[in-house]
C-alpha cells in the first residue's frame, strides 16, 4: 500500500513541528491530526488502539531529543496548563516536580521514548530521528525518508526556522538551544537519579557524569 501520510509522535520540544513540516512539504504528504491516534506528545498507543487504524499508508516519525537540553526548554515552557506556577519553579525543583501522571519530567521522557522504541517495532512504516542529528544534516534525513517511500523524484526542500506557538524560529536560535548545558555536580546528579541509562543508549545520548 502507498503510504501517503504522515503521524508525528514525540515529546514537547523534540522537534514535532519542524520535522513533520519538513517531511511533509519535501514529499507532499498528508497530516494526521487528533483524530488520528490522539495527541502527538501522547505516550505512543498500545497495539490494541493502533490496530483500529489504518497504519499500512501512514509513516510514522519519532522524534527525541537529549534530556540535558530539553529539561532546559521543558522549563522555560512546559505547555502545562493544569499547574501555571510550575513555570515560577527553579530548575533543581521543576526537574523533581510531578508532571502529569509522572513522577517527574525524566521519568516521563524515558516513559515516552521507550513507548516510541516499542510502537516503531510494531508498525510497517517508522523512522525514529534525533532532533539534533536531523538540525546538523536535513539531507540525510530526506534520504532516509526517500529510502523508506522509494521515492527519489523530490528535491531537498531545507528548512532554515519554522512557527509553532511561541513565534518563528531561526536556524542558528535552533542549533544554540540544542546544545547541551553545563550543569553543576548537584544538578547532574539529581537528573541521573532518575533517567534510564538504557532509553539513553537506545536513543544514541550519553550520559553526563
Amino acid at each position: 500500500m502507498t503510504i501517503n501520510s504522515i503521524k508525528v509522535f514525540g515529546e514537547r520540544h523534540c522537534g514535532t513541528n519542524a520535522i513533520g513540516y519538513f517531511v511533509g512539504k519535501n514529499f507532499n504528504l498528508k497530516f494526521q491530526h487528533y483524530d488520528f491516534l490522539g495527541w502527538k506528545h501522547r505516550l505512543a498507543p498500545k497495539k490494541d488502539e493502533w490496530s483500529k487504524f489504518n497504519v499500512q499508508s501512514c509513516l510514522f516519525i519519532f522524534c527525541m531529543r537529549n534530556p540535558y537540553s530539553w529539561i532546559k526548554a521543558m522549563h522555560r515552557e512546559p505547555y502545562y496548563d493544569h499547574y501555571p506556577k510550575m513555570k515560577d519553579l527553579s530548575l533543581e525543583d521543576f526537574i523533581q516536580f510531578s508532571i502529569e501522571d509522572y513522577e517527574n519530567c525524566i521519568s516521563m521522557w524515558n516513559q515516552k521514548n521507550d513507548s516510541y522504541f516499542r510502537m516503531s517495532d510494531e508498525i510497517p512504516n517508522s523512522i525514529i530521528i534525533n532532533v539534533e542529528d536531523f538540525n546538523v544534516d536535513q539531507g540525510k534525513f530526506h534520504a532516509n525518508i526517500a529510502d523508506i517511500l522509494n521515492r527519489y523524484d523530490m528535491p531537498l526542500v531545507k528548512m532554515n526556522s519554522y512557527v509553532n506557538g511561541r513565534g518563528r524560529h531561526e536556524q542558528k536560535d535552533i542549533t544554540s538551544s540544542l546544545r547541551v548545558p553545563k550543569y553543576d555536580e548537584k544538578l547532574v546528579r539529581i537528573i541521573n537519579s532518575s533517567l534510564s541509562e538504557e532509553t539513553m543508549k537506545k536513543c544514541n545520548y550519553e550520559l553526563l557524569i
